[in-house]
């Protein structure tokens, strides 16, 4: 009976630490600027674009505003990308290694 307990809260531990990990992620915010700071891009940890600004007077010369759009974006993303990488690899190590390793199997 202690056995079931002790694996119960070892659950409700795992399952506070996944939910404080995700909103760890979900409120980091990663900002990537272009064409000379003329334009830029804001990314959720989620990878999730959360802001575009693009300067008004930038819009004289569209196509480096839209190559500076992609190169921000991208930039911002692969950002986020590596920074969830990260965070599971630390969250990966507090969890047992029974559970760690059946998950590092889908990964």
């Amino acid at each position: 009976m202690f056995g079931q307990f002790k694996q119960m809260k070892a659950l409700w531990d795992l399952q506070q630490e996944l939910k404080k990990f995700q909103k760890e992620i979900k409120n980091t915010r990663f900002e990537e600027t272009g064409y000379n700071g003329n334009v830029k891009v804001v990314v959720g940890g989620d990878g999730k674009i959360l802001e575009i600004h693009i300067n008004p007077e930038a819009l004289k010369d569209i196509t480096s505003v839209e190559n500076a759009l992609v190169n921000a974006v991208n930039s911002a993303i692969t950002k986020a990308t590596e920074y969830q990488r990260e965070k599971l690899k630390e969250f990966l190590a507090k969890l047992p290694p029974e559970y760690r390793k059946e998950l590092e199997k889908l990964m």
